[in-house]
């Protein structure tokens, strides 16, 4: 009975041993394949680029306080530095990064590249403030990056594990969008990453943060970026739309109603609400307004919320929904 028992038991340990090689490859294989590409983009967009980074042309040095890495005016900066260059030379670090003889903005002459060999500390390597967004209006931040390590030249690789975070200059998060890990590849190779975001009601200033959440020293961790760039997919809704902030229904002909001005091709629906939550008014018209009554009766003087919501009929703006909240107050 000894000899089977041996038996059954060594079967048993090359079946796991198998089993552990065949959900290795499969864990590899899909690993391989899968890359958390971002592709959300504008279906239209409203006038120039808010955020053009090229990193500028041959000659260009510093970016100050764009990022917290450490500059230097070498062509292979180590782990928490960065430089600025027309080309990354592939001979950095015993040959393990790819050689990138341009940058990657068309038609750019002896363009420039922001080259980053990445810390042990999971942080933002790269910010920039933009000011004078449109609340409620949605925006595209875009970057291309590419995986400076080459493929096979290290055993355990470090994969850079990037997101994209948009903030008010404040320190309000307002969308976090992950990239995930940049893989590496056989030839240099650019990639595209976007995201969508609406911009807040606030008048902060907004700030983009490209952050990288590899933390490890080792080989790897080293990318190039180049333009990044953020664009208004459309027209900017909010300076479409005016609720005053008082009115007076004394019956002397003057500010007797409250009067919303909207552009001309929105459709809405209003409604105000008293102290309790209660809708006392709705209105789907621009020539119904509400003149301070309820049932019939006078409203007492004081303050008065209100919603409106709006949309447009032009079909590219078709399905599109805005909400604006604020409120009155009635004056006798």
């Amino acid at each position: 009975m000894v000899t089977p028992i041996r038996k059954f038991i060594s079967n048993g340990i090359v079946l796991l041993n198998k089993l552990h090689v065949t959900i290795g490859l499969v864990s590899y294989l899909a690993y391989g394949v899968y890359h958390p590409l971002l592709a959300q983009v504008c279906n239209e967009s409203s006038g120039e680029f808010l955020i053009n980074q090229t990193f500028g042309s041959a000659g260009t040095s510093s970016l100050g306080e764009l990022t917290t890495y450490q500059y230097i005016p070498q062509a292979c900066p180590s782990d928490g530095q960065y430089t600025v260059s027309e080309t990354v030379d592939g001979t950095c670090f015993n040959s393990t990064w790819h050689n990138v003889t341009t940058d990657h903005t068309p038609g750019d002459v002896r363009g420039n590249v922001m080259i980053v060999n990445g810390t042990n500390a999971p942080g933002t390597f790269y910010q920039q403030s933009v000011s004078s967004l449109c609340g409620g209006t949605s925006y595209e931040i875009s970057l291309w990056v590419m995986n400076l390590l080459r493929t096979g030249t290290c055993q355990n690789p470090l994969l850079p594990n990037l997101s994209i975070s948009i903030e008010t200059k404040t320190g309000l998060v307002i969308q976090t969008a992950d990239i995930g890990l940049v893989l590496q590849t056989d030839s240099p190779t650019w990639r595209r990453y976007s995201t969508l975001f609406t911009a807040s009601t606030t008048t902060d200033e907004v700030v983009i943060k490209l952050i990288n959440y590899q933390g490890n020293y080792g080989c790897g961790n080293d990318i190039v970026i180049d333009d990044i760039q953020l664009k208004q997919c459309g027209e900017c809704v909010t300076e479409q739309v005016y609720v005053p902030d008082v009115f007076t229904p004394n019956n002397d002909g003057k500010n007797d109603a409250l009067e919303i001005f909207l552009n001309p091709a929105a459709t809405f629906n209003l409604n105000v609400y008293n102290r309790w939550g209660s809708v006392i008014f709705t209105s789907t018209s621009r020539d119904s307004r509400w003149d301070g009554t309820y049932a019939g009766a006078p409203c007492l003087p004081g303050n008065y919320s209100w919603s409106l919501t709006y949309r447009f009929d032009q079909p590219s703006r078709k399905g599109r929904e805005y909400v604006r909240t604020g409120q009155i107050l009635l004056l006798r």
